[in-house]
């Protein structure tokens, strides 16, 4: 029932403000839309995973998990959290583990910083697009970009991880943008 036929139907001693209202409404999306959402979020779900395991991985070569870890991973040595107390034969190999760690931990907090926010902005804006091309591109745009952005951080490669991250944050500022466009023009 619409609000303006409300009163219509009304007992006279109550207003529309007065009695809750209930509205429906449909929205409707584009197929190809949602399934590139839909590919582009199980895609970064994977790369996710993909970082968080390597962040274990390196942990444990580091010596930085909690200290009862040690039955899990016995050849791997003492575990402490920070790292300090596995003892390393080669000092080289000590600096390369721990550089890995962190860069390990430092792709996770990239990832924390984006793509959460990513996320919403993709499916936010797929309910409310001006062009639904631009949507398709920009979902593929921002999954391709956070996978880019993680390779080449991990392979030590720049500026192909600036490009990477940079294809994020486009992808997503303009997925934002189409979806503040198609909110305001529906």
């Amino acid at each position: 029932m619409l609000m303006n036929n409300l009163h219509k139907t009304l007992p006279k001693n109550k207003s529309p403000k007065s009695i809750n209202t209930k509205m429906m409404t449909t929205i409707a999306v584009d197929m190809t839309a949602l399934k590139v959402a839909m590919a582009s979020t199980f895609v970064l779900l994977l790369k996710m995973n993909y970082s968080n395991m390597m962040t274990g991985k390196y942990r444990i070569s580091a010596g930085g998990r909690p200290p009862e870890d040690v039955k899990l991973f016995p050849k791997s040595g003492a575990q402490d959290f920070s790292g300090d107390s596995k003892v390393f034969n080669n000092p080289e190999k000590e600096k390369h583990v721990k550089q890995k760690l962190t860069r390990a931990l430092r792709i996770v907090a990239n990832d924390l910083e984006n793509i959460p926010i990513g996320l919403i902005v993709m499916w936010g804006s797929l309910v409310c697009c001006y062009n639904v091309n631009a949507h398709i591109a920009c979902s593929a745009g921002f999954a391709l970009g956070r996978v880019g952005h993680t390779i080449s951080y991990e392979l030590e490669l720049q500026p192909h991880r600036a490009w990477g991250w940079g294809l994020g944050i486009v992808s997503s500022s303009l997925l934002a943008a189409n979806g503040v466009i198609g909110a305001f023009l529906l």
